[in-house]
Parts: structure tokens; C-alpha cells; sequence
């Protein structure tokens, strides 16, 4: 296989611009790929059609997923593959996913409300 070279930026992108543009690119991917296996997941239960609608919001989703997820990884002091799993678990999640995590979360640490 030949030497994969990859595509240069256009010189006017400052150095640090293309780096960010590099790494978005790259979380959104890695956003989408969780978001395309929950979708497929539903797929394969009948519960949606491949070519509908909803494929169009998991492109969204996975935008606001994979920044959300970057985040956290990043105020976790993750990087490399653990930030790479993180993003694509809390992507297959999604929205619905994190917030009964999240609502879990709460009610076993928070304290009880009387």
C-alpha cells in the first residue's frame, strides 16, 4: 500500500486553527461512529428505518454529544485512547443514556431529601 499522505491545509489557516479543525474532525467522527452504532442498533429492532429522518438528528446529536464528551474527558485529565473510548461510549449513550446515568448518579450520592 502506498504512502497515505494526508491532505494539506490551505497555507493562509494559521498552524494552531488547523490543529483545532484536525482534532474537531476527528471527535466528530469518532461521535458519529457511537451515534451510527445505536442507530443501527435500532435498526436492526425494527423500532426505525436506515434512510429516515432520524439519521439527520444523529448527525446533530453526535456534534453536541461529541463536544459534551471531549469535555469531560478533558476535565478528567483523559487523553489518547481512554478520551477516544469515553467519546464514542458517551455517543452511543446519547442523550437519553447520559441522563439516566446522570439522574443514577444523583440519586445514589446525593443526599436524601426528606
Amino acid at each position: 500500500m502506498q504512502d497515505m499522505v494526508p491532505p494539506e491545509f490551505p497555507s493562509w489557516i494559521p498552524s494552531p486553527l488547523r490543529s483545532v479543525f484536525l482534532e474537531l474532525g476527528g471527535l466528530f467522527f469518532l461521535a458519529w461512529l457511537g451515534r451510527m452504532m445505536h442507530h443501527v442498533r435500532l435498526v436492526q429492532l425494527r423500532k426505525r428505518h436506515f434512510w429516515s429522518l432520524h439519521l439527520v438528528w444523529e448527525v446533530f446529536t453526535a456534534l453536541a454529544i461529541g463536544l459534551i464528551a471531549d469535555g469531560v474527558a478533558s476535565y478528567m485529565g483523559l487523553t489518547g485512547k481512554p478520551a477516544t473510548a469515553l467519546v464514542i461510549v458517551v455517543a452511543y449513550l446519547g442523550p437519553g443514556g447520559l441522563e439516566a446515568g446522570v439522574i443514577w448518579m444523583a440519586e445514589r450520592y446525593a443526599p436524601p431529601r426528606y
